[in-house]
């Protein structure tokens, strides 16, 4: 604006009204410099070269400025010290070896699925989890996740779910339930998944109102992710896995008389006799290794029904495999040696 004034001043016969002089002065300061009107007397030049000189100066600031704000936020980011701002996401407190598949488990289910990890690894490991992954899908905040500030950097209370891991340090269980009530204070609504190595400290975690428990011993991948796809399903495992249940999954031989009937016979057997339901059916093989348990498609029932077999008995060695088909056709033959899972 002072330059526009000056060169009405200096140029009255070029620039005959502030609007012109105005224009001239910002077209000269950006250095775009249409021609259309340029000072003729040495003063008016001297002042258009100030000018110029000056329009490269603010303009290359102005770049910088911008620039390095972008650059800085990115930087943050990847540290993990910026504010996350997302909703309906899944927030992952910790760390332990699983943490890679859990992630890769529920990007694969679904492409929608935001992830907020929130830990203090060393900055290698964090970008290690990063550089395979899109950063879309998923972002790091670094600190302490017992800390209400640390939480609140990750939008706790905007998240859908939190799964709070244990990486099996001292008085980490502690943790784990400190960070419980934290969450369910600042959030009452979220559905919290925690996992504890002592067993005798998860009642603490249930007056925390947790929603579901993972103990050191349970197929921690795969109810990890069922505890936050499929509630369900995990909450019945978990249930079916409990010492105080009253009801827990059997393997039972099967009576030499349904040999050679149908599965449908066998069902209503157990159902009328003991009030059971036949879940499925079992068989040894000789000679074949523990890679060919099961389904092809390991899943969390698969696992359960896996360490249930192994606790009756059954070995999983590679002299003795078990196969393991679960809700047969109705019509499906009982052949000689097979074995019934059963719910009792």
């Amino acid at each position: 604006m002072f330059g526009a004034l000056i060169i009405s001043i200096v140029e009255p016969g070029a620039f005959k009204n502030i609007g012109n002089s105005l224009w001239w002065a910002i077209v000269t300061m950006t250095t775009v410099g249409y021609g259309d009107m340029v000072p003729v007397t040495l003063p008016g030049r001297l002042l258009a070269i100030l000018i110029m000189l000056t329009g490269i100066i603010l303009v290359a600031l102005i770049t910088g400025t911008i620039s390095s704000i972008f650059t800085t936020k990115r930087i943050m980011e990847g540290k993990g010290l910026e504010k996350i701002s997302k909703e309906n996401h899944i927030i992952i407190c910790g760390w332990n070896p699983n943490i890679l598949g859990l992630i890769h488990g529920l990007l694969d289910s679904s492409n929608n699925i935001d992830i907020v990890l929130i830990n203090d690894e060393p900055q290698d490991k964090i970008d290690s989890i990063m550089s395979g992954i899109s950063k879309n899908n998923i972002q790091f905040v670094r600190g302490d996740y017992s800390i209400d500030s640390i939480l609140n950097k990750a939008d706790t209370t905007k998240a859908k779910y939190v799964l709070i891991l244990n990486d099996s340090s001292n008085n980490q269980d502690e943790k784990v339930i400190l960070t419980t009530l934290t969450i369910k204070k600042l959030s009452p609504g979220i559905r919290v998944v925690a996992q504890i190595n002592d067993k005798n400290k998860i009642p603490f975690l249930r007056r925390a109102n947790v929603d579901a428990v993972l103990s050191s011993d349970d197929y921690n991948l795969y109810m990890s992710l069922s505890h936050i796809l499929d509630p369900g399903s995990a909450q019945a495992i978990s249930s079916l896995m409990s010492e105080h249940s009253n009801n827990s999954l059997k393997s039972r031989e099967i009576p030499e008389q349904f040999v050679g009937k149908t599965f449908s016979e066998l069902h209503k057997y157990y159902f009328d006799e003991y009030g059971m339901i036949c879940l499925g059916l079992y068989n040894h093989e000789e000679k074949m290794g523990i890679s060919d348990l099961l389904s092809s498609n390991s899943d969390t029932i698969d696992e359960f029904i896996e360490r249930k077999l192994k606790q009756a008995g059954h070995s999983l060695e590679e002299k003795n495999k078990v196969n393991v088909n679960l809700n047969p056709d109705k019509n499906e033959v009982i052949l000689k040696g097979q074995g019934a899972l059963i719910l009792k």
